[in-house]
């Protein structure tokens, strides 16, 4: 008799892409080309030859396709990963050591191929240089599509699927996500490739939701499984039963399945609280790319724009040309609404190769955020300069990462100032005036966060970090996710230290993590007064919706409510009760702790 599976398997992941998707695992296994060592005649040397440059052609034809057609779907920067892809595949020298050993020693062009390039892959997969780790898996990608061409199997990219899958793979390329992602693919689950990868970078760019964790394929998870996965907490549940996935859908019963589609279809967005008080909705951007129109047209600024993806996967920092041109053009693209730039947020293993090899013990307690900005002065000023120049062309703000004290924040308005007076010097337009603002992510900045209110004009309230340096749990390490409590008491009474902060200073403040855009954390974070909820773009028109259900004359009721509750385990209760209440437009009950 066979053994019924079980139900409601849950798995953690690190999340890599917003968003929830329901749907069927597929597995994408990795590519098994048998491939053995053949000896050809002397006569069938250049023919064999004449093999290989002809795949290698197709190759690079073929990536240049694949490259027009993300720049059309996700923007000219996110689809710049592929340019690595075509350098590999064009690269002269490698080819020709490739045609010299089938000429030396009489062999086939896959074998003699596939042997250089194993190699080159051993190498760099011992390299400590993440730049040079990086480039394994384009390597990998192009070395794929010049074997298949090889060995007569053309081109890899598959058929769609009959039923919304989930597909499920050690890793994906970049051109694998544009080849599936209009093949009914609404989800993804990898082993590897975090989220500062190549793949990150495009699937985030789709509005796909997508995980990254060891979840065991072939065991936990095998080909035909119902899956659900949530992108914004990593959460995976396998072989969901009845009552989950039809709380799912309810959950995305106001969301379109295609990527952005929310946002297409949504004629006005505002966040309006029964009673009328507004709450300001912003977005957090990645790369500049097409949802940037959809969020103009309605009115939707920028609360957090990650200038982090100008460096990724580089030898070298961008100069300040082409960062101004960057800040420069969403400034204008936006304008006249706010667009929140952040500096760089370097740490862990986001470095470029101008630093040389920086190895910590604990990198998310080391050199990261403001303070390698502050240490490397020469780069943070270049920076620094090209976003003063860019507040000329739109309504720009400056916002600093990682800020632990206030001394960080009076160093850097130094450098600000002095980098004001040589570009009024040069006569170079720019904001006296821009607002500089100062992220609190680590507990000693929300309870300093008075003195910081003082010194800057606004606080963004990064709780992805926040959670994890309260909580002493690496957001990015499944084996603790469990420990990972974004409603602990302890986060939940610094965000109330950093608002009641803010507004005493007379400053407003801003949520920008993950928690920001989460319908069961709204009615806390409205009613603690938070002035500004910034999130992953796709959520917003379901949060602006929620917001509209309760008031916020209740929703500061239940705050002051939760705030006095003592475990992790009694918020949850009250954040559970208070869903429910504000889901079925209910009244009283949620807001005041029961006798």
């Amino acid at each position: 008799m066979r053994e019924t599976p079980k139900e409601n398997i849950i798995l953690k992941g690190v999340p890599v892409s917003g968003g929830v998707a329901l749907g069927e695992a597929q597995v994408l296994r990795d590519p098994s080309f048998q491939i053995v060592r053949r000896q050809i005649p002397a006569a069938a040397v250049q023919a064999e030859i004449a093999r290989l440059d002809g795949a290698r052609a197709h190759a690079v034809e073929e990536l240049q396709s694949v490259k027009s057609k993300a720049v059309r779907a996700v923007g000219e920067q996110a689809a710049k990963v592929f340019e690595a892809q075509i350098m590999i595949a064009s690269d002269e020298q490698f080819f020709q050591t490739v045609s010299e050993r089938i000429i030396r020693e009489r062999i086939n062009a896959e074998y003699a191929y596939q042997e250089a390039t194993a190699a080159t892959l051993d190498r760099l997969m011992k390299a400590k240089d993440p730049y040079l780790r990086q480039m394994v898996h384009d390597i990998a990608a192009v070395s794929d599509r010049i074997l298949s061409f090889l060995l007569g199997v053309g081109a890899r990219a598959e058929n769609g699927f009959a039923n919304p899958t989930i597909l499920v793979g050690r890793i994906f390329s970049p051109g694998q996500i544009m080849a599936y992602a209009k093949r009914n693919v609404v989800g993804f689950l990898t082993e590897e490739g975090g989220p500062t990868s190549h793949m990150a970078l495009i699937i985030r760019s789709l509005g796909i939701p997508a995980i990254q964790g060891d979840f065991g394929i072939g065991e936990k998870i095998v080909a035909g499984m119902s899956l659900i996965i949530d992108g914004n907490s990593g959460e995976v549940i396998v072989n969901p039963d009845a009552e989950t996935t039809r709380n799912y859908r309810r959950m995305r019963s106001r969301k379109l399945a295609q990527p952005f589609g929310v946002l297409l279809n949504a004629q006005a967005i505002a966040a309006v609280c029964r009673d009328g008080r507004e709450i300001s909705l912003a977005a957090n951007l990645e790369i500049p790319g097409p949802v940037d129109e959809h969020l103009v047209r309605l009115g939707i600024g920028v609360g957090l724009f990650r200038t982090e993806f100008l460096y990724f996967n580089k030898q070298t920092f961008p100069d300040e040309e082409e960062q101004y041109q960057t800040y420069a053009a969403i400034a204008r693209r936006f304008n006249p609404l706010p667009v929140t730039l952040r500096t760089f947020d370097l740490g862990g293993d986001k470095y470029a190769e101008e630093f040389g090899q920086v190895r910590e013990d604990n990198p998310a307690l080391g050199w990261r955020g403001i303070r390698v900005s502050l240490d490397a002065v020469r780069l943070f000023k270049t920076q620094l300069r090209a976003m003063l120049r860019a507040t000329a062309e739109g309504n720009v703000r400056i916002l600093l990462p990682m800020v632990s004290d206030v001394g960080e924040i009076s160093e850097t308005l130094e450098h600000l100032d002095k980098i004001k007076r040589e570009l009024r010097r040069a006569g170079i337009p720019h904001n006296d005036g821009v607002a500089v603002g100062a992220m609190i992510e680590i507990p000693s900045a929300a309870m300093s966060a008075d003195y910081l209110a003082q010194k800057v004009d606004f606080l963004s309230i990064g709780t992805n970090d926040l959670i994890q340096y309260t909580m002493a749990a690496d957001r990015g390490n499944y084996r603790v996710s469990r420990y990972y409590i974004g409603h602990h008491p302890a986060v939940l009474h610094l965000i109330h230290m950093t608002v009641m902060a803010a507004h005493e200073n007379g400053i407003a403040v801003t949520v920008c993590g993950e928690m920001a855009g989460t319908t069961l954390m709204a009615p806390f974070l409205v009613g603690l007064g938070v002035d500004e909820l910034s999130m992953n773009p796709t959520r917003l028109p379901e949060l602006a919706e929620w917001i509209s259900r309760f008031r916020y004359a209740d929703a500061k009721r239940f705050a002051s409510r939760v705030l006095r509750l003592t475990t992790a385990d009694k918020v949850m209760a009250a954040l559970t009760e208070a869903y429910e209440y504000v889901e079925h437009l209910k009244q009283g009950d949620w807001r005041d702790e029961q006798p």
